[in-house]
C-alpha cells in the first residue's frame, strides 16, 4: 500500500524489506485489539522482536554514517548533552511503523469505498476537484480509519454528570464521536462538501496526531490520481469484507475494475 512505501521511505527501509515491514506493522497494530486470543499476540511479539532486531542495526549504521531519513535524524538528536538511548528510538519507530501506515492505509480503503457506494458524491469530486481537501474531511469522519482509542483515569472526576473513579479504563468510541448529531447534521449523510474538521479521526489537542499533515496530504494525492487518471472506477465485490476489530476499521482487501481516462 501507498501509505507503507511512504513511511518505508521516511524510515530509510529498502524496497527489497517492504514486505516484511508490511507484515510487522499488520501484526504490531493487532496488539491494540483487546479481543485478540494468545495465538495473534504470540505473532504480534515475534514480529515486534524481528521489527527491533532490524532497526537495531540501521540505527547502529545510522549512527555512523547519518542518512537523509528519519532514523538519521533520531539518532542525531541531543538535548542538554544527551541523546536518545536505542530503547527510546525502537519506541518511536513503532510508533511510526503503526501511525503512518495501518491508519492512511485504513482511510484510503475506506474511503473509496464510501465514495464507490455514494456514486452521487464522487460525481461532485470530478465536477469540482477543489472538493478534495474537503471531501478527506469528510472521509475520516464518515468512516474513521481508528474507532476507539484508550484511556486511564488518574483521579476521580465527573464528565457530564457520569462518575468516573481512579484506576478505571475507558474506551473511547471515536467513530461514535463522528456520528454525534449534536456535532454533526444529518451526520449519517456521507457529503464530501461538508466541512467536517470536528471529527476526532486525527485525535484533539495534546493528542493530536502528529502525522496529520501527511496523512491529509496522501488522502488528497490518492484522490487527485484516481479522478485524473481513471474515468471510471467501479467496485468488483459489492460487499468487501472488513477486518475484525475493535480499534482498527479497514478492509482485506478492495478489487476494482477502472477504466483509463
Amino acid at each position: 500500500p501507498l501509505p507503507m512505501i511512504v513511511v518505508a521511505e521516511m524510515l530509510g527501509v529498502p524496497p527489497e524489506d517492504r514486505d516484511r515491514f508490511k507484515l510487522w506493522s499488520a501484526r504490531r497494530a493487532r496488539l491494540l485489539e483487546p479481543t485478540i486470543g494468545r495465538r495473534e499476540r504470540r505473532r504480534a511479539a515475534a514480529a515486534m522482536i524481528a521489527f527491533d532486531a532490524y532497526f537495531r542495526e540501521i540505527i547502529a549504521e545510522r549512527r555512523k554514517a547519518p542518512r537523509d531519513d528519519i532514523v538519521s535524524a533520531l539518532a542525531q538528536v541531543e538535548e542538554e548533552g544527551e541523546r536518545l538511548s536505542e530503547r527510546e528510538m525502537l519506541n518511536m519507530l513503532r510508533l511510526l511503523l503503526i501511525a503512518g501506515n495501518e491508519t492512511t492505509t485504513n482511510l484510503i480503503g475506506n474511503g473509496i469505498l464510501a465514495l464507490l457506494r455514494n456514486p452521487e458524491q464522487l460525481q461532485r469530486l470530478r465536477d469540482d476537484p477543489s472538493l478534495i481537501p474537503d471531501a478527506v474531511e469528510e472521509l475520516l469522519r464518515f468512516d474513521a480509519p481508528v474507532q476507539a482509542d484508550f484511556r486511564y483515569v488518574l483521579s476521580d472526576c465527573e464528565v457530564n454528570g457520569f462518575p468516573l473513579r481512579r484506576r478505571d479504563n475507558l474506551l473511547l468510541l471515536l467513530g461514535s464521536a463522528n456520528r454525534d448529531p449534536d456535532a454533526f447534521e444529518d451526520p449519517d449523510r456521507f457529503d464530501v462538501g461538508r466541512g467536517a474538521s470536528s471529527h476526532l479521526s486525527l485525535g484533539r489537542g495534546i493528542h493530536h496526531c502528529l502525522g496529520a499533515p501527511l496523512a491529509r496530504l496522501e488522502g488528497r494525492l490518492v484522490l487527485e490520481m484516481l479522478l485524473e487518471r481513471f474515468a471510471s472506477i467501479r467496485l468488483l465485490d459489492d460487499r468487501p469484507r472488513f477486518r475484525t476489530g475493535i480499534v482498527f476499521r479497514g478492509l482485506y482487501g478492495l478489487p476494482l475494475r477502472c477504466t483509463p481516462a
